[in-house]
């Protein structure tokens, strides 16, 4: 389970990673009001709920269900602000905002609302008792 975890949250971090400083062709004009930072909230929302599930059921990592989500989200905002910074180091084409964290953020938050809510769930499939 450990290195599947693993496995899986670095594929997925690799995926932000690339989409927040490649130059990203996207064929259709997509013309909404606000979808970029959409998309920011979602992806750090399945961004922390991925780290979560490692730190949380990992054998080797194996942490207390509030650790694991302080552990998530401080890495994924802390991420969040390392792309922003290396958009403007590394990068022409692409601008770090202020709002871009925001919106990564509010993505955060979500997450650790939707994983307080399915405690007691997450705990019992780990076999713990919920504390």
């Amino acid at each position: 389970m450990h290195k599947f975890l693993l496995t899986l949250a670095f594929a997925y971090t690799s995926l932000v990673s690339w989409l927040s400083l490649a130059r990203v062709f996207i064929p259709i004009d997509v013309q909404i009001t606000g979808s970029d930072k959409i998309g920011h909230s979602l992806a750090y929302f399945v961004f922390t709920i991925i780290w979560f599930l490692f730190f949380f059921y990992s054998e080797k990592q194996h942490k207390e269900f509030s650790q694991s989500l302080i552990r998530a989200s401080v890495f994924g905002f802390l991420f969040g602000i390392l792309m922003e910074l290396l958009q403007a180091l590394l990068t022409t084409y692409r601008s770090p905002e202020w709002n871009d964290v925001l919106a990564n953020t509010s993505g955060i938050i979500f997450a650790l609302i939707i994983l307080k809510v399915l405690k007691n769930k997450l705990v019992s499939l780990r076999g713990d008792t919920p504390k």
